[in-house]
């Protein structure tokens, strides 16, 4: 069967190749501005909310993981079990399964447990992170009924030579290297880079489980990680680029017990290997991308004390294929976008070794007349020769003048799905292999507007069902097993302000995001169940953040402060973790180039109020800890 699905792929990437051929034959060879005319191909209309982390915060969180960046800049909700140690995201109330990671347009969540470890993915790695919400993430994809989370890496430059070296030291036992070297000309350019990161995280905690209260160490919480990375570009033509990217990461940690329990001697090694290789070409109307990748994941969890063992391998080969045709005239773009996945498994808890297959179809159409902008999307997927839901999506966009300031107004109405994981379907005991696919509705207005000058406004809101939610109960054996159990109801309101402000030797900038979100079970095949009408678990209502940065000649100084309200632990919302509002503050200093070298030395406070809270129950988080940052830039003239 696997061997059928492997003929399956490769004919599918041989049909890639045949359309991209037939489509590069058939161009004008009219050649113009390049880079605004692939601007314009690639970019278009977006009536969704779409949001990307300013690549500054990433400088700021450089050494740290993208569930530290996006739990001080992003206004998501980030599910952390503790230092290091397992973070997931959700959007919107949807849950980490139905929140998809991109990395480079390939999508990345596993494939047996259907989620993205987001401590696994160090920030350096990334030069361009964008939030998608709702149904904006079916332009990259399915299953994101959330969202999605697009992590884009393009590292390269024309430097003839530069190398930067980072060392950070802090709190708990923290070291952090990082080496990156560049090298190319006008034609090609390569990027190769290192990362290591070890921490011993033994910071400090009340026990609440103690009538005394005591204050205690985190215990059997260690953490270790090498990275590499390797990224290079050749161009053909002032048209046409060949890329390739290679990220490794290999991961081994300590997984501390809950509050009051001994610990078990657990730890768990991760590794995974992500390469791809891209050819892009356009003219003035149209233009071609074609992508190859490979994924492979390993991981292995032990129990000591126990004595238990798991361990999975996945590999997952892709071909994508988008192509964009551009009609100036009417000043409208056809989008036409191939998927094509395979994932092969292998688990201690699968009968055999386990494939699956996906092949989608995306069709966009957009256009702009006077100030009214429209887009009409609809994505189809087969999953082993077995069609499932169509995912449409239609939006329009208006600018209005209300007093003399213009507002931008765009609603747009989609529809979602996601597949079950293999898990789902293949676990021994407990696998389902009649699950049907959880389906999201979503309706969104967003409202954006330039108040005052260096004052920008947006406000979204949405509403969205969620049907045939997948969750593992235990059966009437006493084994667990995966159900279609739940209707969900999500709505909520999403705010944003930002102020630039330039004070002549001074500059600041701030930013302050406020959501409120009602994510409530409406229906359930479970007899009484007690979530019924009731707010989701681990969902906040209420959260928001505020950055802080203040530029003055050479240096830098900024504030991260977020704000997550309680969260309940329990499905009919008597119990509850409170609200939580940790915050970071950190100075910066850079030189200027001398001789070709440059200078960046920093400090950073995490945390630095000692909130003592949990982000999940009886897991406390770090308190007060300090790093310090060396870096050192070295450039051939």
């Amino acid at each position: 069967m696997i061997k059928k699905k492997l003929l399956f792929y490769w004919v599918g990437v041989i049909q890639f190749l045949f359309v991209f051929i037939i489509g590069f034959n058939a161009q004008s060879d009219t050649l113009k501005e390049y880079l605004v005319l692939e601007k314009l191909l690639t970019e278009g209309v977006e009536t969704f909310s779409v949001i990307e982390v300013d690549s500054s915060d990433m400088l700021k969180y450089r050494g740290q993981t993208i569930d530290d960046l996006l739990s001080q800049n992003g206004a998501v909700y980030v599910k952390q079990y503790g230092s290091g140690n397992l973070a997931s995201l959700s959007i919107r109330g949807s849950s980490a399964n139905q929140t998809q990671v991109y990395w480079n347009e390939i999508p990345v969540n596993s494939a047996t447990l259907g989620l993205s470890d987001l401590s696994l993915f160090p920030v350096d790695f990334y030069d361009k992170i964008i939030l998608q919400k709702g149904g904006s993430s079916l332009s990259s994809g399915s299953g994101g009924i959330g969202g999605a989370l697009s992590l884009f890496s393009n590292q390269t430059n024309r430097d003839k030579f530069k190398l930067s070296a980072e060392q950070t030291l802090g709190s708990f036992g923290i070291k952090r290297t990082k080496v990156k070297v560049n090298y190319g000309n006008q034609k090609t350019s390569f990027m190769t880079g290192y990362l290591h990161r070890f921490a011993i995280n033994d910071f400090s905690y009340i026990d609440v489980t103690s009538l005394q209260r005591e204050v205690k160490k985190r215990e059997n919480a260690s953490i270790n990680q090498h990275g590499f990375i390797q990224e290079g570009k050749i161009k053909i033509k002032d048209n046409s680029i060949i890329d390739f990217k290679l990220n490794f990461l290999k991961s081994w940690r300590q997984i501390p017990s809950i509050i009051g329990l001994p610990n078990n001697g657990e730890f768990q090694n991760d590794q995974y290997l992500r390469s791809l290789l891209g050819y892009k070409w356009f003219n003035d109307k149209w233009s071609h991308q074609i992508k190859f990748a490979y994924v492979n994941e390993l991981m292995s969890y032990q129990d000591t004390s126990h004595d238990i063992t798991s361990e999975f391998k996945v590999d997952s080969y892709h071909a994508n294929y988008k192509i964009n045709r551009y009609f100036s005239s009417i000043r409208a773009k056809i989008q036409f976008y191939l998927m094509n996945r395979m994932d092969v498994a292998n688990s201690d808890y699968f009968l055999d070794l386990t494939s699956q297959s996906r092949s989608s179809a995306y069709f966009k159409w957009e256009q702009t007349i006077g100030k009214i902008s429209y887009h009409f999307a609809i994505r189809n997927e087969l999953v082993d020769y077995n069609t499932k839901p169509l995912m449409p999506s239609l939006g329009i966009k208006r600018s209005f003048l209300v007093n003399k300031k213009v507002l931008y107004s765009d609603f747009n109405i989609s529809k979602t799905s996601r597949y079950p994981t293999l898990n789902d379907q293949f676990w021994i005991p407990g696998g389902n292999s009649l699950l049907l696919p959880e389906i999201g509705h979503e309706l969104e207005w967003n409202n954006s507007s330039d108040l005052i000058e260096g004052v920008k406004f947006s406000l979204s809101s949405f509403y969205g069902k969620t049907k045939d939610w997948i969750l593992w109960l235990p059966n009437t054996n006493g084994v667990w097993s995966p159900e279609n159990i739940k209707e969900v109801m999500r709505y909520g309101v999403e705010s944003r302000i930002v102020v630039e402000k330039d004070l002549g030797a001074v500059s600041l900038r701030s930013t302050f995001q406020y959501n409120m979100l009602n994510a409530v079970t409406k229906a359930s095949y479970i007899q009484n169940d007690a979530a019924l009408n009731h707010q989701l678990m681990y969902t906040p209502k209420n959260q928001g953040q505020f950055c802080l940065d203040v530029l003055f000649n050479k240096f830098l100084i900024y504030y991260r402060q977020s704000l997550v309200g309680r969260v309940y632990i329990n499905s009919d919302n008597t119990s509850y973790l409170p609200n939580y509002s940790p915050a970071d503050f950190g100075l910066e200093w850079t030189s200027s180039y001398i001789d070709g070298k440059q200078i960046i030395a920093g400090l950073k406070i995490i945390n630095i109020f000692n909130e003592d809270y949990h982000v999940i129950s009886y897991r406390p988080m770090p308190g007060l800890h300090v790093l310090f940052n060396l870096k050192i830039n070295l450039k051939q003239q």
